[in-house]
């Protein structure tokens, strides 16, 4: 009896380590077994609806104190919303990677809320508080796994979160902008929303005269959208125009990116499948350029919530856009820059690695603009 349960226990041990290495060394398994929901999508199981009337609603908002307020350590940079004659709607990446349902709740809290707050509004939002008023909308984020998958669930999920962040957006427009320049901008999920409001919402429409640019940043974004007037910003001063990076280092797999991308063209989300992507390179803001790290004006290393917000450094690395991507200069083994890097992607890093750039061009494009007149 006990040489069968031992039997049993080293049987049960064996099939347990080769699971183990077989998800070792299988992402898509890794990925089905550790982040896809329990169940299929379904609208009636999903978290209430945010009310964008509410301030409650926005994870930051002009004229109240949140992290998109700060400014980096030692750098005389100010918050500058209070002044600032141009907004920005800012759409934030995805903080949930939660099992339990395909959409988080607009203020889903724990590590999601401490991900969005501590990390996004630090280290992303708050680049535009020098040129804008920052506006960004909580909303039904999809879970990360609809960026994985490719079925009817995981498109389900990401068009359930666009429109909450549509309905943020007309909000946004109605009540808030007072009819100002704004720029739209987004991260990640961010940007694919973002980039769905650009077709749908503001290309061929007034809002299109009063769009700066629109930074989709660490988004599929093809290069053509097949819409008049729409580009790739070519040039620091550009406008009306769209921006996009996506961060590795040339050891990195391209094909999730370049072939595999959820984006949102012609009326539905699909996959790139080899189409150019847009990349605008962000220390000389030229689509397709090349820059040295001698022009990258500051780098901002990823530090602990409860730690002052940390200070640029300069020339951490160059970026060449090299068919479709960006590629740096890093290894992955920079102080700062680790975490969450995997096989040489800097994905969440988009823009810590060229904070300073990014915050520098805003003013400079900002300008470009305004002093082309009124064009409402």
């Amino acid at each position: 009896m006990l040489k069968k349960v031992l039997w049993s226990v080293g049987g049960l041990a064996v099939l347990a380590i080769l699971a183990g290495a077989f998800l070792y060394v299988n992402k898509p398994a890794q990925y089905y077994v550790l982040l896809k929901p329990w169940t299929g999508f379904d609208e009636a199981k999903a978290p209430p609806a945010p009310d964008y009337a509410s301030d409650d609603s926005w994870t930051a908002l002009p004229g109240r104190s949140d992290l998109a307020d700060v400014v980096p350590a030692g750098s005389g940079l100010t918050d500058n919303q209070s002044r600032a004659e141009v907004d920005v709607f800012f759409i934030h990446p995805t903080t949930y990677y939660g099992k339990a349902g395909w959409n988080a709740r607009y203020d889903e809290p724990g590590f999601s809320l401490d991900r969005l707050e501590s990390g996004v509004l630090r280290y992303q939002a708050s680049v535009f508080n020098g040129c804008c008023r920052v506006f960004a909308p909580r909303y039904r984020q999809a879970t990360v796994y609809a960026f994985i998958g490719k079925g009817d669930d995981e498109h389900a999920a990401l068009d359930f979160a666009y429109q909450d962040v549509l309905a943020a957006f007309r909000n946004f427009i109605a009540e808030r902008n007072d009819g100002r320049p704004f720029i739209l901008a987004g991260h990640s999920q961010g940007g694919l929303h973002g980039s769905r409001l650009l077709q749908e919402e503001i290309a061929g429409t007034p809002l299109a005269e009063r769009m700066i640019a629109a930074y989709l940043i660490g988004s599929a974004l093809p290069a053509d959208l097949g819409i008049a007037g729409i580009e790739p910003c070519d040039g620091p001063t550009a406008t009306g125009c769209t921006i996009n990076w996506n961060s590795m280092n040339a050891s990195a797999p391209r094909r999730g990116w370049v072939e595999q991308g959820t984006t949102w063209f012609t009326g539905a989300y699909r996959m790139l499948a080899g189409a150019p992507l847009t990349c605008v390179n962000p220390l000389n803001w030229v689509f397709g350029g090349a820059a040295e790290a001698s022009e990258n004006l500051g780098s901002l290393p990823f530090v602990g919530s409860d730690d002052a917000f940390p200070s640029p450094q300069p020339e951490l690395t160059g970026a060449a856009c090299d068919g479709g991507v960006l590629l740096v200069s890093l290894t992955g083994d920079e102080p700062g820059f680790t975490l969450g890097v995997r096989s040489g992607d800097f994905h969440i890093y988009d823009f810590n690695l060229f904070y300073m750039n990014i915050r520098a061009n805003l003013d400079e494009r900002v300008a470009a603009f305004l002093a082309a007149g009124d064009r409402s």
